[in-house]
């Protein structure tokens, strides 16, 4: 498993800059699968909604900075307060 490469992604969005620096990225490959990738660790998951009936609903993904919901020894959130009342 180790030695297999990654696929190519078929697809890369350009870059979303959020308004407090970080960045989202998104690709897409030959399988169906999608990356994210987002600046200002740690995250965690706080919601997916990945089920149901694909002609009607869509998946969703939600990430949260810090310690919303878990033990994250960093807190962005309040990071991210202070950089913006400055």
């Amino acid at each position: 498993m180790a030695d297999q490469q990654s696929p190519r992604a078929h697809f890369v969005a350009d870059p979303i800059h959020l308004p407090d620096g970080r960045t989202v990225c998104v690709s897409a490959y030959p399988d169906g699968g999608i990356h994210f990738s987002v600046d200002g660790l740690p995250y965690v998951l706080t919601e997916a909604c990945l089920s149901g009936n694909p002609e009607k609903d869509r998946a969703t993904l939600k990430i949260s900075p810090g310690r919303q919901g878990s033990n994250a020894s960093y807190n962005y959130t309040d990071w991210l307060e202070e950089k913006n009342s400055k």
